[in-house]
């Protein structure tokens, strides 16, 4: 079952009438649908908000004539945006799905794309947003590793695909499944000789240790990251700058000063965005940057820390500085008042 993330994200976008600032809340469209249906049609809606609930996970995927001309004229979108259209590429994976040595080239794009659009999608909205459709989409793609004779690329993508979850999980604080995917992410990942989906699996695992306070495992796992000079140049930026942040907060001051003189030079050298693979598309300049404001915040200079954060969310795309990932960002750089994120508060 795929989760209907369009007209989700539809209604993220809709400003509530009811608490400016925020967004429309299921219960809130519900009530503003039905009350389109009674004054267009002369007949009162029974549309809740659990009943939108079961449309956003996908458990109804079509509404009827009615209510989708109420959808579109409360969102102000087309059937197509909000996901009330057949999407082919989800056809096709189920029918590759039911039959496994169908399952060529051309259906393994269309998963990467899928997944492509979810996590662009996760920067508009969250981690909890997005999750129940990868899940999904998880399945379907092991279905299709595990059926296709393990080919490298469908075990390379089913890699790619535990690797996100592990990300979602350790954003929502959910460690033990986070360490889990991970974990899967990394075995397939050596399965299929990918050494980018490999690095990034075990940086995110590190990054699962950090969080935790296990100084000594996510140094491990770091320096396990970047032992393949295969990777891409923005995703070893990161990993030096993981690696300073770990040794900072590990007390070690030298080796974090050294790293982060590694990654600014990495950093300068940073290829254009459009040159970096599609799972690393967020390796760019302005948010390896932020992360360097981590590094400064760990080794105790604080000002430069705010400095170089706000720096780093004035040079991002608008979007991402909104993004649910960004809320550290945002509290490094003084930008959301004395509200301290996990991250902050852990690690002090």
């Amino acid at each position: 079952m795929v989760g209907n993330d369009h007209l989700k994200a539809a209604r993220h976008a809709a400003e509530s009438a009811r608490v400016p600032g925020e967004h429309m809340s299921r219960a809130e469209l519900a009530e503003r649908v039905n009350a389109w249906l009674l004054d267009n049609t002369g007949r009162p809606g029974a549309l809740d908000r659990h009943y939108l609930g079961r449309i956003e996970r996908g458990q109804i995927q079509r509404p009827g004539r009615d209510y989708r001309a109420a959808f579109r004229a409360v969102l102000q979108a087309s059937d197509r945006d909000l996901g009330f259209t057949p999407d082919p590429r989800a056809e096709r994976l189920r029918r590759a799905a039911q039959h496994p040595r169908r399952a060529d080239t051309t259906a393994l794009s269309q998963a990467a794309d899928m997944l492509s659009t979810v996590r662009r999608l996760e920067d508009e909205t969250s981690a909890s947003a997005v999750l129940p459709s990868v899940a999904a989409h998880a399945e379907l793609v092991n279905h299709l590793a595990d059926q296709s004779k393990h080919t490298a690329e469908a075990v390379g993508l089913a890699s790619e695909i535990s690797q996100y979850l592990g990300w979602l999980k350790i954003a929502r604080d959910e460690y033990g499944d986070a360490q889990a995917h991970l974990d899967r992410a990394a075995r397939l990942a050596l399965e299929a000789d990918d050494p980018q989906r490999l690095a990034t699996a075990l940086s995110f695992a590190a990054y699962r240790a950090l969080l935790l306070g296990n100084y000594g495992q996510a140094a491990n796992l770091n320096r396990a990251a970047m032992r393949d000079s295969r990777v891409d140049p923005g995703l070893r930026a990161y990993g030096h700058l993981q690696g300073a942040e770990i040794a900072a907060y590990d007390g070690d001051a030298h080796t974090a000063t050294r790293m982060l003189t590694q990654a600014d030079r990495l950093i300068e050298n940073a290829p254009d965005a459009q040159e970096l693979p599609d799972g690393s598309y967020w390796h760019i300049p302005p948010v390896l940057n932020g992360h360097k404001g981590f590094v400064l915040h760990a080794l105790g200079d604080a000002e430069q820390a705010r400095q170089t954060a706000r720096e780093s969310l004035e040079a991002m795309p608008e979007a991402w500085t909104r993004a649910e990932w960004a809320a550290d960002h945002r509290a490094l750089a003084g930008w959301e008042g004395d509200a301290a994120t996990q991250r902050i508060r852990e690690l002090d």
